[in-house]
């Protein structure tokens, strides 16, 4: 968007990196539009990528950072996506365990369609408030969120839902919102209401 490459920030990163510092301090950052990208699917159609500034995924890197270290002492350990040293083999192994050895009769396979482009924003926001008290953290998140998307004809969605793919931050922010719509609430609500044994494996993948 800003025509700024990581080459071109890095050749004075250090003087760079002091002045977004400084414009976050004074409260003078401002989020800037995310450009819209197009991936081909298998299936002939197309994944929409939203593509960050290179300020904004410095900033969002750390972010995430931050996040990763408050939110993984909760995460359940039936969630597998987007997170350190677990992945789609551990969850396979996992579940081939649990169709061996466990005590289950029947198997339910879901997909949650157009995931990313319906998270509820204020939801979101609720759930990091439950564990943050940093108001202007969460509203540095918030920016994003709600940050302008450049489409490739030229328009620019003010978006009330949703965390774009590619964004450097999505991924951690999904985590968050399906530990507590699904992991929390298959642990707390549907288990206790089952006869038998029941048993989640979540694995998200962008």
């Amino acid at each position: 968007m800003d025509k700024v490459t990581m080459a071109e920030y890095g050749k004075n990163l250090s003087e760079n990196i002091r002045q977004l510092v400084e414009r976050l301090k004074r409260n003078e950052y401002r989020s800037r539009l995310i450009r819209r990208r197009y991936i081909p699917k298998g299936n002939g159609k197309e994944r929409p990528l939203g593509i960050p500034v290179v300020e904004d995924r410095l900033l969002q890197a750390a972010a995430r950072l931050l996040l990763e270290a408050i939110y993984e002492m909760d995460f359940l350990p039936t969630s597998y996506g987007y997170r350190p040293k677990r992945g789609a083999q551990q969850a396979a192994k996992d579940l081939t365990y649990e169709l061996q050895f466990g005590r289950h009769g029947y198997v339910v396979e879901a997909d949650i369609k157009g995931f990313f482009d319906n998270i509820d924003h204020d939801w979101l926001l609720r759930m990091l408030a439950e564990r943050i008290d940093d108001k202007p953290f969460v509203g540095l998140i918030a920016s994003w969120l709600k940050a302008g998307i450049l489409e490739r004809d030229g328009s620019v969605l003010h978006p009330h839902t949703g965390t774009p793919q590619g964004g450097v931050i999505s991924p951690i922010l999904a985590n968050i919102y399906l530990h507590y719509v699904l992991d929390v609430w298959f642990e707390k609500r549907i288990k206790p209401s089952c006869a038998g044994q029941a048993y989640i494996i979540r694995f998200a993948d962008d």
